[in-house]
């Protein structure tokens, strides 16, 4: 997924992209992101498909951002825009250009994360996906859609959304390839997806599809940290 930030202040442009990074590695999304300073700069840089999501600031120098989001909706009427406002007073001129809406100065992880939320939809056309060795060959999976990993008899069992998938991979190497966050390696038999999470217990974990999965003893108290340190910074809402 193709994002740019357009803003000119460097501090909130640092924000802002760190939000979204956060964003995208907590739910697994591939997300690229280009900055630019000006509406001039990005215009440059623009043509049609090019950005999936656009986060601009109205008061840029310049060409305003209100009047770059005019001439890119003249070429690509399918990207999403969300203006960054010291104030919301521009309903009307983003109801002009199909803005999804703002995100009023000062940012944080909060504003941010409901803009972010907002576009969902085109995220999760970009969910990261890695490759399983199957019986008749690789599979190729979301791991959005992993809930959780355990090991059984030899077999990796791969609890997702919709239904079980088995592979003979060690956990040490997928644990590896998934990358850390969003997944924790509670167990020396599991790994979770911490998005979906929906209890601690005093020894386990209740999934979303109501699964138990153990946690261990020896150094529970870091898996704990770590799922209190990850809902410290979840988004608001992961379907």
């Amino acid at each position: 997924m193709n994002i740019a930030v357009c803003e000119d202040k460097v501090s909130d442009r640092d924000t802002l992209c760190a939000y979204i990074r956060n964003y995208c590695d907590k739910n697994c999304y591939e997300g690229k992101i280009s900055v630019f300073e000006t509406g001039e700069a990005l215009l440059g840089a623009f043509s049609p498909g090019a950005f999936d999501l656009v986060f601009m600031d109205i008061y840029l120098p310049g060409l305003s951002g209100v009047a770059a989001a005019e001439k890119m909706r003249e070429a690509d009427r399918d990207f999403m825009l969300v203006f960054i406002t010291i104030s919301s007073d521009f309903t009307a001129e983003g109801f002009e250009v199909q803005a999804l809406g703002y995100v009023v100065k000062p940012i944080d992880r909060e504003k941010m994360d409901r803009a972010l939320y907002m576009c969902r939809g085109r995220f999760e056309k970009n969910s990261r996906t890695i490759e399983i060795p199957m019986s008749g060959g690789n599979l190729t999976i979301s791991i959005a859609d992993l809930l959780y990993v355990e090991i059984y008899d030899k077999d990796a069992i791969f609890h997702m959304k919709k239904g079980i998938i088995k592979s003979r991979i060690p956990l040490d190497e997928l644990e590896a390839r998934l990358g850390g966050e969003p997944f924790l390696r509670c167990h020396r038999s599991y790994i979770i997806n911490m998005n979906y999470v929906d209890d601690m217990t005093d020894n386990g974990f209740l999934m979303r599809n109501k699964d138990i999965v153990p946690m261990r003893t020896n150094g529970s108290k870091a898996v704990r940290m770590a799922m209190a340190a990850f809902i410290a910074g979840t988004p608001l809402e992961v379907e």
